[in-house]
């Protein structure tokens, strides 16, 4: 019998899309579009009312914690996270306000604000990963023309690129055209 794929928590689902909110691949950010585009975006994943109006701090609070939480998935798989991306996730974090919930225990947005709310539901998700043990298995793609974050659902936790097919393959081409190199300039 085949091992069964992991599924995600849904309390990494915010955690995983914001994490892609920018596009390596294409060049690519979802928040180009500045406070509205975030503001869309929360909306979009359920993290916020259709109304909410972010500001150009709420853009740049997001950014930051984006920044940190994927300097983090690139250190789950085994890469050197950029130490200012994760002093930017830290930052981010020390003002998205939480409190301890007796339920649980558990943590929960403690704002007003939408969009604090919004940003907090992913720190939440975030610790509550870490918490559980689980925080390992989300990972950024260590191609550096990629990047992409996703889910390593495999039974023993050990994928490495978002996909075998496109990532996986080209590190495989590059290390086969290193070593045919180095053979070919050992023979010369």
């Amino acid at each position: 019998m085949a091992p069964q794929p992991v599924p995600m928590p849904e309390r990494l689902r915010p955690v995983l899309a914001l994490a892609n909110t920018v596009d390596v691949e294409d060049g690519t950010d979802v928040f180009d579009g500045g406070p509205a585009a975030l503001g869309r975006w929360l909306s979009d994943h359920g993290l916020a009312p259709p109304d909410v109006r972010p500001t150009a701090a709420h853009l740049r609070l997001a950014r930051d914690l984006r920044s940190g939480l994927r300097a983090l998935l690139l250190a789950n798989n085994g890469g050197v996270a950029d130490p200012d991306d994760l002093a930017a996730g830290e930052r981010a974090m020390a003002r998205l306000p939480l409190v301890a919930a007796t339920h649980g225990p558990a943590l929960r947005p403690a704002a007003s604000d939408p969009v604090l709310v919004g940003l907090s539901a992913i720190v939440v998700g975030y610790v509550e990963a870490v918490a559980s043990g689980c925080w390992h298995r989300l990972r950024r793609c260590p191609a550096e023309d990629c990047a992409w974050a996703f889910w390593d659902s495999s039974a023993k936790a050990g994928r490495r690129w978002c996909t075998m097919r496109v990532c996986g393959n080209r590190a495989k081409v590059r290390a086969y055209a290193a070593r045919r190199r180095t053979t070919a300039a050992r023979g010369a």
